[in-house]
């Protein structure tokens, strides 16, 4: 600043001249930019406005045909229901009336194979007679009469005697009974309806907004629908910029003159359904082109005239305001950058003041505790998190931090486990200053590694159990060979009655453990999976088939959900299993009128089953045993279900976990790779 204070005066002038001329030129060539993108805002303005009434067009028009396809559907129904009943009975014209009545049919006419009307449930106007008709019903249905059609969407005709249009249609009467029978609606409604939502009302309609001069479509006859400011046009054969956008698929832009004012219009081919209907013409008021090119060009007179004043104490400031602009340059790309990591963090970031106002409640906290990060700005600590983590309140409050601090939330059915650390931030003067808390979820890592314990578990069971069968299976045999010549060979003197009853229990007894042998055996050495693409509507209609009467006996409501359709990779069989082993138990547990829900839906790259149930629940001591072998809290259990669950499961490369509180229900969770 120093050396700039030292130049010479003559200098500061020729340096104020200088920049004085560039402000100038800048101004100037800023009027001309702000112009162009004036008029780019305009033409991105008029395509919108065109697309707009394109697509409102094509819309308009597949209304009306959605329409009258739904008239026909509805008729063509009525007319093969009053031909199977034609068929079987033979109808009266009270007949036709009641179900004309019922199903708002205006006119039922009932023809026979020359085309003469035998049955309606319409008796003629004697006034009819001498009137002469606009059409013979037979020229329509002739094809029908000439079995060249068994059914006829006639569509819009005139009526034959009385003023109005008629929807209709056909339909062949049986062999037996050859003919046809024609049946029709009043086609008012569907006639005002087009007029409602025409394109005409279309472009009239926008036509009358500000800021629009006029919409035309027009074609080479001449003008087909426009707004209402438009009596005549040019045509387009008069008019080489008409004529070539007529020739085109692309978008065009002049700007045009018309009743002596200057308007922005912007040309296109309106096209509906690949068929080309003519040229849309959208005329754009430039009123505020010319006025705001009027205000730039005074503002650019006076900041020239100014200038001159203000220049030299702006060569003074420029220096220290570059430098301001630079370090709040470099203040927001750390604002942002920081803000960025802290919105990206896979661990939750919650910071207060000294007063535990939040000020920072990153995307992470807020799926964690469910709360949106606008809703938590601004609000106190213990507002917001209320009991679920009091721990990070009383830290804030008493000053002491937490390193590594591990808690379990409960969510209802979604517990979390979650690990706390915070810090105290002080000011210059070492009080306090504000508060962070960086909270990480552990939930899925400490459920896999629960998975991993289990199936660790189970694999370890399954060893001892092939080894335990193995070692007692070929003694067992011995035994049961031994047993058999005893009741075969050997006879005793006496008591032989009571002999053969010990015999015989001593080879049942044998025949159990090796039933329970053969178990060891099957569950230490599954079969391989025979992995097949299954459609998951059919995995889970046949669940819904098998399980849903043992439900209903039980009294207990049995519903199945499923939120995505794909197709799975699984051994079919062996997933049914499964899933209905779980539904069993919910079933055991679930007292009448009690409720079952399996639900199936995709997350990422997982197939997750739901299996809820609103029974007595599991105990929290034995949730980690359920998957154990032989543990059963059933008298008549045998402690296998579950542990073949996990088994199958785990055969899938999948996981499955539990969730559960007494009084309240259970919660099973099946996740399945998926692609």
């Amino acid at each position: 600043m120093k050396k700039f204070l030292n130049i010479k005066p003559r200098y500061i002038i020729a340096i104020t001249a200088f920049i004085a001329l560039i402000m100038v030129v800048s101004a100037y060539l800023e009027l001309t930019q702000s112009r162009l993108e004036l008029f780019h805002l305009m033409t991105e303005q008029a395509i919108s406005l065109i697309e707009t009434i394109t697509i409102s067009s094509s819309n308009t028009l597949t209304s009306s045909s959605e329409i009258e396809d739904l008239i026909a559907q509805r008729l063509l129904t009525a007319g093969r229901m009053i031909a199977r009943l034609d068929s079987i009975t033979h109808l009266k014209q009270t007949d036709l009336i009641k179900f004309a009545e019922e199903n708002n049919i205006y006119r039922i006419n009932i023809f026979d194979k020359n085309g003469n009307k035998i049955l309606s449930n319409h008796t003629p106007e004697p006034e009819h007679k001498n009137l002469e008709a606009k059409n013979s019903p037979v020229d329509f249905i002739k094809p029908i009469l000439q079995d060249q059609k068994q059914e006829l969407v006639i569509g819009l005709k005139e009526a034959r005697y009385e003023n109005g249009m008629r929807y209709t249609v056909a339909v062949r009467r049986t062999k037996n009974k050859p003919g046809a029978i024609v049946l029709n609606v009043d086609a008012k409604y569907l006639l005002d309806f087009r007029k409602k939502i025409g394109i005409g009302k279309i472009l009239q309609d926008i036509g009358n907004n500000d800021g629009i001069e006029y919409i035309i479509l027009q074609d080479e006859e001449g003008i087909i629908a426009a707004s209402q400011s438009v009596i005549e046009t040019e045509p387009i054969e008069g008019d080489t910029f008409l004529l070539n956008a007529n020739q085109t698929d692309t978008i065009h832009t002049r700007i045009h003159t018309t009743n002596g004012k200057e308007v922005f219009e912007v040309v296109k081919s309106f096209n509906v359904e690949g068929e080309k209907i003519g040229l849309l013409r959208l005329g754009l008021a430039m009123d505020e082109i010319h006025a705001l090119n009027q205000r730039m060009i005074r503002r650019s007179i006076i900041i020239s005239l100014v200038l001159l004043v203000i220049l030299a104490i702006v060569i003074s400031i420029i220096f220290i305001n570059q430098n301001l602009q630079f370090v709040s340059r470099e203040y927001e790309k750390i604002q942002t950058y920081t803000g960025n990591i802290l919105q990206n963090m896979a661990d939750a970031v919650i910071t207060t003041d000294k007063n535990g106002i939040i000020t920072i409640f990153n995307e992470q906290a807020s799926k964690i505790f469910g709360i949106k990060t606008k809703d938590a700005i601004g609000k106190n600590l213990k507002e917001i998190l209320g009991g679920k983590l009091n721990t990070i309140y009383e830290s804030l409050k008493n000053y002491s931090p937490l390193k590594n601090e591990e808690f379990e939330i409960d969510f209802g059915y979604n517990g979390k486990i979650l690990s706390v650390n915070t810090t105290l931030i002080n000011n210059q003067l070492g009080e306090l200053d504000a508060f962070t808390a960086v909270i990480r979820d552990l939930t899925e890592v400490r459920k896999m590694e629960n998975q991993i314990k289990q199936r660790e578990r189970l694999s370890a069971m399954g060893e001892l159990a092939s080894g335990v069968a193995h070692e007692i299976k070929n003694p067992l045999n011995s035994i049961y060979m031994i047993g058999q010549r005893f009741k075969k060979e050997f006879q005793p003197a006496a008591n032989v009655s009571e002999y053969v009853l010990l015999t015989e229990a001593l080879l049942s007894e044998i025949q159990r453990v090796n039933r329970i042998i053969q178990q060891f055996l099957s569950f230490a050495r599954p079969p391989k999976l025979n992995l097949t693409e299954v459609f998951s509507k059919k995995l889970i209609e046949d669940i819904e088939i098998i399980f849903s009467s043992q439900a209903k006996e039980k009294g207990v409501n049995f519903e199945t959900i499923q939120h995505d359709a794909m197709v799975l990779k699984i051994d079919y069989d062996k997933m049914k299993q499964a899933l209905l082993n779980i539904l069993q138990n919910a079933l055991d547990a679930t007292q009448k009128g009690g409720f079952i829900k399996l639900s199936l839906k995709s997350d990422k790259n997982k197939a997750i089953f739901t299996i809820e149930d609103t029974g007595e629940g599991i105990p929290q001591e034995n949730l980690s045993k359920i998957f154990n072998l032989y543990f059963s809290t059933k008298k008549s259990g045998t402690g296998l279900g579950l542990s073949i669950v996990q088994q199958i499961i785990s055969q899938h490369n999948g996981n499955i976990s539990v969730e559960s509180h007494l009084g309240k229900g259970t919660k099973f969770i099946i996740e399945l790779p998926y692609k």
